[in-house]
C-alpha cells in the first residue's frame, strides 16, 4: 500500500474545515454551548449534502458528457 497518496490528497482538511466553519458560525449566533453545538450540526449537514450535491453533478456530468 503506498502511503504517500494519503499524505499528499487535499481532501483530508474537509472534515476539519467543514467542523470549523460550522463551529465558528454557530458561536456568532448564540452564546449557550448547547444551542452552538445544535446550529453547528445542522450547517454542518447542510454543507455536507451541498457539497456532496455538487460532486454528484459533476460526476454525472463527466460520466455521460
Amino acid at each position: 500500500m503506498n502511503l504517500s497518496l494519503f499524505a499528499v490528497s487535499i481532501y483530508w482538511d474537509l472534515p476539519v474545515l467543514l467542523v470549523v466553519v460550522s463551529l465558528i458560525y454557530a458561536a456568532t449566533r448564540h452564546d449557550r454551548w448547547d444551542k452552538i453545538v445544535h446550529e453547528a450540526t445542522g450547517w454542518g449537514l447542510r454543507i455536507t449534502l451541498f457539497l456532496a450535491g455538487i460532486g454528484v453533478v459533476l460526476y454525472l456530468l463527466s460520466t455521460y458528457i
